[in-house]
């Protein structure tokens, strides 16, 4: 199962929008967090990975859920990673 769970395909598309954009949000924030401990390859990804949800987020949610589902849970699966270390 997906950490981001089965709802996510039940969900209507602006809220899975809503979801991938809160993530690239939170993606950017802990970025800074990351270079801040001096964790510059950390920062880079999360940085990256933020902007690029960002500005595809509408598209990814509407045209893939399956696909959006899996970036979804690779963004929660970044975070979890810097919040572990």
């Amino acid at each position: 199962m997906s950490v981001v769970g089965p709802f996510f395909y039940e969900l209507p598309a602006a809220e899975r929008q809503a979801i991938l954009e809160r993530l690239a949000v939170t993606l950017e924030r802990n970025a800074r967090w990351a270079a801040e401990q001096g964790d510059d390859a950390l920062e880079m990804v999360m940085r990256s990975v933020g902007t690029a949800l960002l500005s595809v987020a509408g598209d990814l949610a509407t045209t893939d859920i399956t696909l959006a589902q899996d970036v979804a849970a690779r963004a929660v699966n970044l975070i979890t990673t810097f919040h572990c270390r």
